[in-house]
C-alpha cells in the first residue's frame, strides 16, 4: 500500500504539474475547474493510502513512518499547488 502511495503522488504531482504549466500558458485565458479537478483525485487517494497506513495498527515490524508521511507531504504540497494555481490566475477563478 505504502509503494502505490508513492506512486499516486509521484504522479499526481506530475499531472498537476502539467495543469499549472497550461494555466500559466498566455494562450489560455483562463483555468476553468473543470480542467483543474484532473489533478485532483491521484494525491488525493495518495493522502488516504498514506494516511491509512500511518494510522493502521503497526505490524511486527516497524511502521513505515518516514515513507507514508514523505508520501502524504508530497500529496498535500501537490493539493496546494493546485489550488494556488488555481486561484492566483490572472482573471481569479470564477
Amino acid at each position: 500500500m505504502l509503494i502505490l502511495a508513492w506512486l499516486l503522488a509521484i504522479a499526481g504531482a506530475l499531472v498537476a504539474f502539467v495543469v499549472s504549466l497550461a494555466g500559466a500558458m498566455k494562450t489560455v485565458p483562463r483555468l476553468h475547474w473543470q480542467e483543474a479537478i484532473v489533478a485532483v483525485p491521484l494525491p488525493v487517494l495518495a493522502a488516504a493510502l498514506a494516511l491509512w497506513c500511518l494510522l493502521r495498527p503497526p505490524p511486527e515490524r516497524a511502521a513505515p513512518v518516514l515513507g507514508a508521511s514523505l508520501a502524504l507531504l508530497i500529496a498535500f504540497v501537490t493539493l496546494l499547488v493546485m489550488l494556488m494555481t488555481y486561484v492566483e490566475q490572472p482573471s481569479g477563478p470564477i
